[in-house]
């Protein structure tokens, strides 16, 4: 959104995130990382 450009860094909003994603149970992190690996592995290398 044009409105929050230069708010925050890349750096910044990975660390937000990664606190968000921290907040979720256990099981919801191992199906995030694993639909992340499979996402992964379908790109051309």
């Amino acid at each position: 959104m044009p409105v929050y450009d230069g708010v925050l860094s890349d750096d910044e909003i990975v660390a937000v995130l990664s606190w968000i994603k921290a907040q979720w149970p256990l099981e919801v992190q191992q199906r995030h990382d694993e639909i992340n690996a499979q996402y992964r592995k379908s790109l051309p290398r």
